[in-house]
């Protein structure tokens, strides 16, 4: 059990993630990396698969360290980045977000999230449950884990994720 003060609360964890939505709607990447922790994870399970799917034995859209998210933020912002160049239009809505716990490893938050995109003429709709680990470090509270599994049996129409969730 985390002690009191570094607990986080309901009110810093929604501060935290609604700013990470911003960031990410605005293409702010750079910022947007620096709320993670240097071991941060960030999982995206194929679609379909149960809550408990493991990287280890599964396969995942998305399993990046915090060396692959710094090279995807790289790619992501190079114009030959030919799937997101120009960039698209999103908008990142996160809903229901609780404190499920604190535990030595930092405190679990539970939501919904839904994030549109728009490109090409073409809207596409990511929705599912996200599951964040935060960590208080110093004055500053940051994403260590965070987990988004899509609440779709497939990636059809989208076809693919190319943004960040």
């Amino acid at each position: 059990m985390l002690a009191p003060q570094t607990a986080v609360s309901l009110a810093e964890a929604q501060d935290l993630i609604f700013l990470e939505a911003e960031l990410l709607d605005a293409w702010r990447l750079d910022d947007w990396i620096k709320l993670y922790t240097d071991d941060m994870t960030y999982l995206v399970p194929s679609p379909g698969m149960p809550a408990d799917a493991s990287p280890d034995t599964s396969l995942f859209l998305i399993y990046d360290d915090r060396f692959r998210m710094e090279n995807r933020v790289k790619r992501l912002k190079k114009r030959t980045a030919h799937s997101e160049y120009p960039h698209s239009t999103t908008v990142h809505m996160y809903g229901n977000l609780r404190v499920a716990g604190h535990d030595a490893d930092g405190t679990v938050v539970h939501g919904t999230f839904h994030v549109s995109r728009y490109k090409d003429g073409i809207m596409d709709m990511f929705i599912g449950r996200a599951r964040y680990q935060l960590l208080r470090q110093g004055d500053a509270v940051l994403i260590r884990h965070k987990r988004c599994d899509l609440g779709m049996d497939a990636l059809v129409p989208q076809g693919r994720l190319t943004i960040i969730l």
